[in-house]
């Protein structure tokens, strides 16, 4: 599953990682969309 992973402001790598398994009394999310708080723009 690609992944966009954060390691610091210039350096965000798209990476393949693999899919979790579920456990018991676990239940599978598909995200799909995100945001950034507003404070965290300041940070770029």
């Amino acid at each position: 599953m690609p992944v966009a992973t954060y390691y610091n402001n210039p350096d965000v790598r798209l990476e393949e990682m693999p899919v979790s398994q579920v456990g018991p009394g676990e239940l599978p999310v598909k995200m799909i969309a995100s945001g950034i708080c507003g404070s965290d723009v300041m940070e770029w």
